[in-house]
């Protein structure tokens, strides 16, 4: 026969496995698919080239960049969202030849938009081995993202240089740092986001990364993709989370919840 407290103790650990019992999580995963998309060559892409690019070059056109991560593939369905950050790592800046500090100096504001259209990311810049030399993109294969298509030869953006909502959910100072990690620190609207792609994987588009002066002369970062040579410097996104509760029973539950009553009454009859 179970002694009074070893029976108290099974109580509360069944009692325990309620909704009260979650946790938190952090998972960090590397980006589903990235491209970028060319205002001067709008029937170009690059999809599979190892730099992703933010700002204008030197003839004053703009380039965006599209970049997406698998949510509900490694986020509990259910889960509750609670912190989102986008890590990126710088490869070039405008005007640096790829040289490490050299090119623009001013501190540039990058934004993520949330993107509303799908999208597709090809081959193209698959032989390139490093972002040099990749800034003006490559011919886009059907499918591809271009400044006028989100499937090139298939569909076009409704609006050129991509379909996104109106307000950034969130933004970030990018100095001239190469090789540096740059943390888009998580925001209200970033959890948004995450949790409704977590909600509706098929609405999960990922966001349009856009230089605040991209109308401007040589203002473009570049950052790794997930095509970088090296693993840890590709773009990374953590997100932290608090798991559904799991469903516990109702008989088992009524059979902890029970003793711990009956407990409860046998301590009052004792000390009454």
């Amino acid at each position: 026969m179970l002694k009074p407290t070893a029976v108290a103790a099974l109580a509360a650990a069944i009692v325990a496995t309620g909704p009260q019992g979650a946790y938190a999580a952090t998972v960090t995963i590397g980006a589903l698919h990235d491209a970028t998309i060319f205002q001067n060559n709008v029937n170009n892409s690059n999809g599979a080239g190892p730099g992703i690019f933010a700002g204008s070059n030197s003839n004053l056109s703009a380039r965006r960049g599209l970049i997406s991560f698998d949510i509900a593939g490694n986020v509990p369905t259910g889960a509750t969202i609670t912190g989102v950050d986008l890590t990126l790592f710088l490869g070039q800046s405008a005007g640096s030849g790829g040289n490490a500090g050299g090119g623009d100096q001013t501190p540039r504001t990058i934004s993520l938009y949330s993107i509303t259209s799908p999208w597709g990311e090809g081959t193209t810049g698959s032989t390139a081995t490093g972002i040099g030399g990749t800034g003006q993109g490559y011919t886009a294969n059907p499918g591809d993202a271009t400044w006028n298509a989100n499937f090139y030869n298939t569909s076009t953006w409704t609006t050129p240089g991509g379909d996104h909502v109106a307000a950034a959910s969130a933004s970030l100072v990018v100095n001239n740092v190469f090789q540096a990690p740059y943390t888009w620190q998580s925001t209200p609207q970033l959890v948004s986001d995450v949790q409704g792609w977590l909600d509706h994987p098929s609405a999960n588009y990922g966001w349009e990364l856009i230089n605040a002066t991209e109308a401007g002369f040589q203002t473009f970062r570049a950052f790794y993709t997930k095509e970088w040579s090296d693993p840890t410097m590709r773009p990374q996104l953590a997100i932290s989370y608090t798991p559904a509760p799991v469903p516990v029973p109702a008989a088992v539950w009524l059979f902890g919840t029970g003793i711990a009553g009956l407990l409860g009454f046998a301590r009052r009859k004792i000390t009454g």
